[in-house]
């Protein structure tokens, strides 16, 4: 039900055929009529990853659909008070089990998906963002806070790679990054899970 929902907002926001072909030729208007807090787009191709991206400040959308429906399966939100524009920017979503919202992240954790994905795209009213990852993990929330709290960006930088099964040696000049987060179950020990998978990626501008 939550998918069909998202579908009918992609079938009537999405423009197809977009002149720009780093665009999804996004009708933000109608988003915008729709809901002021969606503030962006992700989409990962060969994946069910094709969402609107919502700013909450309280977690609203953790169990809130993107037209403000009470929805266990929530929305893709984010809680950086200037999305993009700061040099991390945290995405979060459910890790459901029909496969909806973030679930595939957990797939980064497989060599052969993790070198076939590598790239993926955002889009804003500003900008195209190409997105390009270089590190997948999965730990302990709690844990993962306590290792960044005290780095610098370069520091946590470093720290990302040396915590990413594979690596993706494309990467350098790095300035800006995303970071997708979700529940992960592997050898997780709390109910509920204590542990998440991180996906961390170099983001550009793509216009």
């Amino acid at each position: 039900m939550a998918n069909e929902i998202v579908e009918e907002l992609i079938e009537d926001v999405i423009k197809e055929n977009s002149q720009d072909e780093n665009s999804l030729g996004i009708d933000w208007k109608k988003l915008k009529d729709i809901n002021e807090d969606i503030i962006g787009w992700i989409s990962i191709k060969d994946t069910n990853i094709n969402y609107p991206i919502l700013k909450d400040d309280n977690l609203y959308y953790l169990k809130h659909t993107y037209d403000k429906r009470y929805n266990n399966n929530g929305s893709i939100f984010t809680i950086n008070r200037q999305p993009f524009e700061e040099q991390k920017t945290v995405i979060y979503g459910h890790n459901m089990k029909n496969g909806i919202m973030f679930s595939e992240l957990g797939k980064y954790l497989n060599k052969e998906f993790f070198y076939s994905h590598t790239d993926f795209e955002i889009y804003t009213l500003a900008h195209n963002y190409k997105a390009t990852v270089f590190s997948s993990y999965s730990i302990d929330v709690n844990e993962e806070e306590n290792n960044i709290k005290e780095l610098d960006f370069n520091e946590e930088i470093e720290y990302y790679k040396n915590s990413s099964k594979y690596s993706n040696t494309d990467i350098d000049d790095i300035e800006k990054i995303i970071k997708l987060s979700t529940c992960s179950y592997l050898n997780a020990t709390t109910t509920p899970t204590n542990k998440r998978y991180f996906i961390i990626a170099k983001i550009e501008i793509l216009d």
